[in-house]
């Protein structure tokens, strides 16, 4: 049987277009002359960057300049940040088409699951990328994993203390939104129960230790609750399964689309920084 690339690409455009989650290459531009206000950062990015190759050079000359240390990590952060960013949207996409088929109080893990991990690992390597730009911008520093946020509070404080008070106020308070939402589903997933069989294996265990500390087994004649009632409360647990996976869904979208006006807010702080300290 032949796949239908085409059409499969096309219906994942469709789904990640109908939640607001579009390519990051697509903003910073109304068309092709005119900038777009909203996402300038991104115009700026491309316009300005903190450094521009060498590409139109004659070979008679010798070169005229080379990046300085921070000038090299600033734009490996950033080229990063647009490479993570199209990695998590590939996973976003993937977890929405396969969304619809997730069965309440399965047992085994999904295509769903399987691509909202992916999903999330990247979307928090892309706001690790952003804040440790951020931290090259105003510190001039190398970021160290183990204290890269106690840096992004330094870097925040020396912008405010440079006028940049505005800029230092929305990076502080989108990255912590990020932090809370992103990052503890991803740890979560890291650090506590990735997959659907350990999630009902510890449901499982836990029904085994209450009925051991009573000392009985439950069975369904001693809820003492009618049949319907029983059937309701089946039904109820279902679109609560159903309700918990369309929520992890839009926070996937929720948080590709936050990221992106968290990079406009990041390369325009950058330019704006960068032209400040010129003399």
């Amino acid at each position: 049987m032949t796949v239908d690339l085409d059409a499969l690409r096309k219906k994942i455009e469709e789904l990640l277009h109908s939640r607001g989650v579009y390519h990051v290459d697509a903003f910073g531009w109304l068309n092709e002359n005119d900038v777009d206000p909203e996402f300038v950062g991104y115009a700026m990015w491309a316009l300005s960057p903190p450094y521009d190759h060498h590409l139109m050079r004659s070979f008679d000359d010798p070169p005229s300049r080379a990046a300085t240390e921070p000038q090299q990590r600033l734009m490996e952060l950033g080229h990063d940040f647009f490479g993570l960013m199209k990695t998590a949207r590939h996973f976003v996409g993937h977890a929405l088409l396969h969304q619809p088929a997730v069965r309440p109080l399965r047992l085994h893990p999904t295509e769903f699951d399987f691509n909202e991990f992916a999903a999330l690992t990247a979307l928090t390597a892309a706001a690790d990328r952003l804040r440790d730009f951020i931290i090259v911008t105003a510190l001039e520093i190398k970021p160290e994993t183990n204290k890269a946020w106690k840096q992004f509070k330094k870097a925040c404080a020396t912008l405010r203390a440079s006028t940049f008070t505005a800029e230092a106020e929305d990076l502080q308070k989108r990255f912590e939104a990020i932090r809370d939402e992103v990052r503890d589903a991803r740890n979560e997933a890291m650090h506590g129960l990735a997959t659907q069989p350990a999630r009902v294996e510890r449901d499982l265990i836990s029904r085994d230790r209450e009925a051991f500390e009573k000392q009985e087994w439950h069975n369904a004649g001693d809820l003492g609750m009618p049949y319907e009632e029983m059937i309701r409360g089946f039904k109820e647990q279902d679109e609560k399964d159903l309700a918990d996976v369309e929520a992890r869904g839009k926070l996937l979208c929720d948080c590709h689309v936050e990221l992106v006006r968290l990079g406009e807010l990041c390369f325009r702080t950058e330019l704006n920084w960068r032209q400040r300290r010129v003399p």
